[in-house]
């Protein structure tokens, strides 16, 4: 039996936003700066009656843990399992409530 290499990897999604980002990682950005455009004009107005420096650094460290967040779960892949972070921790928290009382035989 002949082997031969496929020159595309088949077990990535399909890079389909300009062959960048997938469609899953194109929602991720667009709620994530939803997010950020909602909260961040605030915590900066907040804080710029200080100083507009004040500001603008309570903003940045603002937005820093929705970003993290956001490139976390978007893009970064669980290498060992070679799945997406999203994927993966939606079936480990899925595995919590798959459990039950198994038996062999008919079911009366």
């Amino acid at each position: 039996m002949r082997v031969a290499k496929v020159p595309v990897d088949m077990s990535s999604e399909q890079k389909e936003i300009m062959g960048v980002i997938s469609k899953r990682q194109l929602i991720y950005l667009v709620v994530g700066g939803i997010l950020l455009y909602t909260y961040v004009p605030f915590v900066y107005t907040l804080f710029a009656n200080i100083t507009w420096f004040v500001g603008a650094v309570a903003a940045l460290i603002s937005a820093v843990p929705v970003a993290f967040i956001i490139v976390f779960m978007g893009f970064i892949k669980a290498s060992k399992y070679d799945m997406n972070r999203d994927y993966y921790y939606w079936i480990l928290f899925q595995k919590k409530t798959q459990y039950g009382s198994w038996r062999k035989g008919r079911a009366e």
